[in-house]
């Protein structure tokens, strides 16, 4: 789910090139997000058996990201029309790497939530943002690497964590420390290559006051194909939380691969 931020309509000569070239750096940032997101997928096990925690609590640690990000695409999802691209993607860059430092030293449940609020902010900060700057490049080209990257990032966190789990040392710190060398690549990256199509403009406390509308004519259809969206989405979400421990029981293999298989293939089909 994307809060839709608004497309600069006078572009510099720089940001009209079409080539894709300038669609890798936001597309890839979209894909590091989400595959930062599902990254504790294949490690709740784990985290489970040395904290000596439940399902239950799996999925409500899984549950504060999902509510948090919802909330941060409603609240700052046009933030960067108010503040530019740069801003808001350095200020979300840095927020995914306070999260990473969180969960690569977690030594409880606590430190999990947080780092998942955390994470659930710089996230939902950075989608609309991200989605308006690959809009910015080229609206064709934009939009369908806005629509297949959540997918492949979502899968691809889950299994890098599990590979990094089963086969590498210290699996509960490298693969986030992992990810903050891709964030603070991509922040050299923002700050000297993005285009920069919406600059400072006033009106940034209105632009944060949640705004749902959807045109007369298109609610019937919307209100048709809700329940279909909520059920798709809930099955990620249930693939997310829940997987690993699922594909442990059923195969009878704890291999942390398998278990971010699950969600892994689930995402790329759908991207």
């Amino acid at each position: 789910m994307k809060t839709a931020t608004r497309r600069s309509p006078e572009l510099s000569p720089l940001t009209r090139r079409s080539g894709l070239a300038d669609l890798a750096l936001p597309a890839s940032m979209v894909v590091s997000f989400l595959a930062a997101s599902t990254a504790p997928t294949p490690l709740y096990a784990t985290y489970a058996a040395e904290w000596h925690f439940s399902p239950l609590t799996t999925t409500l640690i899984f549950g504060v990201y999902a509510v948090v990000i919802l909330t941060a695409l409603l609240v700052l999802g046009r933030a960067s029309d108010h503040l530019g691209r740069r801003p808001v993607l350095l200020a979300a860059l840095l927020a995914q790497i306070i999260a990473m430092v969180l969960f690569s030293t977690a030594g409880g449940v606590g430190a999990l939530v947080a780092g998942r609020v955390v994470q659930g902010i710089a996230t939902g900060g950075a989608l609309g943002t991200l989605g308006a700057a690959m809009l910015d490049v080229h609206r064709e080209h934009g939009t369908r690497a806005n629509a297949a990257a959540p997918g492949l990032g979502s899968g691809i966190g889950a299994l890098l964590s599990g590979v990094v789990v089963q086969y590498l040392p210290a699996p509960t710190r490298l693969v986030y420390l992992v990810f903050v060398g891709v964030f603070l690549l991509q922040a050299l990256g923002v700050a000297r290559l993005l285009p920069e199509a919406a600059g400072r403009r006033p009106g940034l406390r209105m632009a944060l006051v949640p705004r749902l509308s959807v045109p007369r004519r298109l609610r019937g259809p919307l209100l048709t194909v809700a329940p279909v969206l909520f059920a798709v989405w809930s099955l990620g979400g249930f693939y997310g939380s829940l997987a690993p421990a699922l594909t442990s029981r059923m195969s009878g293999s704890t291999s942390p691969v398998l278990g971010g298989l699950g969600l892994f293939v689930l995402t790329v089909v759908s991207a």
